[in-house]
């Protein structure tokens, strides 16, 4: 879709026949990049994220059909919500597009276009009414478990380690010199349309020419923004950023567009991008990819400056150092860090077919510290997440503001809790040791717990 993308950019006549480089240069680009190779090939949603998102933005600046425009316009939103909550943001801003484009198109295809804008946009009002009247909550749980409190020094260095690792601060350079010169030469066409308008025209003008490209990026923005200085970054490396990797190298051809290089200046400061945005992040994989213990790869911060040559090893102590920062706290934990971690719970565990030998009668418990794998390999039995992932009263439980804080690591059961659902799985040497209960579990034993919990929630303000 990027390259599609590219391919579509109204390039002056000098690159036209040169589109087939760029897009070589994109691949070039993404093959190379970790970010974009991590989260396009690992688990979690972020995948369809970032594919849905970036569908989104390509139907909106180039699908002609009003009609196709706002109606799969609305479709992805409404799949960005299903696949994460965040897609809410997207939603809001489909809604001020279809303003836009009742603004554009006359007033005999309103019908046509709130239609079309709005029925897709049921699907996410439907899921989040059922998610209300089932869970009683308007977000999913995991978003109570991580998000505590706002976090604006760990996202701002979460952003400063992802622009020094890619050597994003040269493709802001050659952005913000292309968007002064574009604003510059606009001044007389404002100028012109001051005599001639009054401001509510000319706000109409706008709107109608620039709305769309703008509440995209706004919309943008507003999601980064967000996780940078409310929620703080992400525990995982680079996730909640990963679909600005495609986004920004077609944001530096548009830019060297505005800026009318020759294609020899062009291809050339593209390719200076690329090659900037290499030595951190291969420095790093190649002192980290032989680190296959738990032990070696645990809270895993591997410094790379003392590998860089002298002129340079400013660069990388900054780096360095803005990275133990960020995995002392457990933000930004590295790839092979996680890679092992699953690696080393599989071995924990018996296989999945052994497991499900064990009946589900009798309301089998099992606590861990870690939801996916012990929820794979043991189908029949309930987990709690120790952090509170997959569990209401743990994920609201308040933290001591005292303690070390540790990104989606800090919430704790209150006293009691564990105890009483009174777990009864053990898992040793991968073997599965199952204590019988007496008396048994019961059904109304487990609503009068998690009743009485939940109450007592509400009445210490959790």
């Amino acid at each position: 879709i990027s390259a599609i993308m590219i391919m579509r950019i109204n390039l002056y006549n000098s690159l036209k026949k040169k589109r087939i480089i760029l897009v070589a240069l994109l691949l070039i680009y993404l093959l190379l990049n970790r970010t974009f190779l991590t989260w396009a090939s690992s688990g979690l949603e972020t995948a369809l994220f970032n594919l849905l998102l970036i569908s989104w933005i390509y139907n909106l600046l180039y699908t002609s059909n009003f009609k196709y425009r706002i109606g799969l316009g609305s479709l992805l939103v409404a799949l960005i919500t299903l696949t994460r909550p965040d897609g809410l943001l997207f939603c809001i801003s489909m809604l001020f597009i279809i303003f836009v484009e009742i603004l554009k198109n006359h007033k005999k295809d309103i019908i046509y276009i709130i239609t079309y804008g709005t029925l897709p946009l049921g699907i996410v009002f439907t899921h989040q009414i059922w998610r209300l009247a089932f869970y009683g909550e308007w977000l999913p749980n995991t978003y109570y478990a991580k998000v505590i409190s706002v976090w604006p020094k760990s996202g701002i260095l979460y952003a400063i380690s992802f622009i020094l690792e890619y050597s994003l601060w040269f493709a802001f350079i050659i952005i913000f010199w292309a968007l002064i010169l574009f604003l510059l030469r606009k001044k007389n066409f404002i100028i012109q349309l001051r005599e001639q308008m009054v401001w509510t025209d000319i706000l109409k003008y706008f709107l109608i020419t620039y709305g769309t490209k703008f509440l995209i990026i706004a919309s943008l923005v507003a999601h980064l923004a967000y996780y940078t200085f409310i929620v703080g970054g992400d525990h995982f490396e680079y996730r909640v950023y990963s679909y600005i990797i495609p986004l920004v190298f077609i944001a530096i051809v548009w830019s060297l567009n505005q800026l009318e290089k020759n294609s020899v200046n062009f291809i050339g400061l593209i390719t200076v991008f690329i090659l900037l945005s290499l030595p951190v992040q291969w420095t790093h994989w190649a002192l980290t990819k032989n680190l296959n213990t738990r032990e070696e790869t645990h809270i895993m911060h591997i410094p790379i400056s003392k590998t860089w040559p002298t002129p340079f090893q400013f660069y990388a102590e900054l780096f360095d150092e803005i990275q133990k920062w960020l995995i002392t706290h457990f933000v930004c934990m590295r790839h092979q860090e996680h890679k092992i971690f699953w690696k080393s719970q599989i071995n924990l565990y018996p296989t999945r077919e052994e497991s499900n030998k064990i009946s589900s009668e009798g309301f089998p418990i099992y606590i861990s510290n870690v939801v996916g794998v012990p929820a794979w390999v043991l189908p029949n039995v309930n987990i709690i997440d120790h952090l509170g992932l997959n569990d209401y009263t743990i994920a609201r439980t308040p933290i001591d503001e005292t303690k070390f804080r540790r990104m989606a690591h800090s919430r704790l059961p209150p006293k009691g809790y564990i105890k009483s659902y009174r777990p009864n799985i053990l898992i040793k040497n991968r073997k599965i040791y199952v204590r019988e209960r007496n008396p048994p579990l019961t059904e109304k034993y487990i609503k009068n717990v998690e009743f009485y919990w939940r109450e007592k929630a509400k009445t210490l303000g959790f």
